[in-house]
């Protein structure tokens, strides 16, 4: 019995998920397509920006993914479908939960005593 195009594109968007998880996204923050050829052969697409349904169409993929790794997290989108054809997507995504731990901005002010008494007269 043959997987449903939908079940694939689920089950390799998960297998590329779990290999980008598995790298340390601060060290070497990413943002690729990984392009899957009707013969079964990869393509990656390292250039940004880019738009990954253009870069399925040039490379003739029957399904297009395309992965983002950052300190805010990892995210893998697929897609597929062409033409004529049922579209499938899902997107599978995974947050940093101390991202918003110490935030870069203060959340407060320190403001000079000079400038905040009352004029001494």
């Amino acid at each position: 019995m043959e997987a449903s195009p939908g079940s694939q594109l689920f089950e390799n968007a998960r297998q590329i998920f779990d290999v980008a998880s598995a790298a340390d996204a601060l060290s070497d923050p990413q943002d690729f397509a990984l392009l899957i050829r009707p013969d079964g052969g990869l393509h990656f697409v390292m250039e940004s920006p880019f738009s990954m349904e253009a870069a399925a169409i040039h490379a003739g993929a029957r399904s297009a993914y395309r992965v983002t790794r950052s300190r805010d997290g990892v995210r893998v989108q697929g897609k597929s479908g062409s033409a004529g054809c049922v579209m499938s997507d899902c997107v599978l995504e995974q947050r940093n939960p101390f991202k918003n731990l110490l935030p870069d901005q203060p959340l407060y002010c320190i403001t000079s005593p000079l400038l905040t008494a009352g004029s001494a007269s």
